[in-house]
């Protein structure tokens, strides 16, 4: 877990998860990255189990 956690932008995504829910585009938008670099961090945070995915729409 302190792997998962030694990363700036994974801390910057956790940090704004904290704040509230959000989706990958609102993370992409508000951290300047870009989208499949927001989801590998998610990815890698998710298996870590320090963050959930929840899945909406079609």
């Amino acid at each position: 877990m302190l792997k998962a956690l030694a990363d700036e932008t994974r801390l910057r995504i956790l940090e704004s998860l904290l704040a509230e829910e959000k989706c990958v585009s609102d993370l992409v938008r508000e951290l300047g990255c870009t989208q499949p670099h927001v989801s590998h961090h998610l990815r890698i945070l998710r298996e870590s189990g320090i963050v959930e995915g929840l899945r909406e729409g079609k």
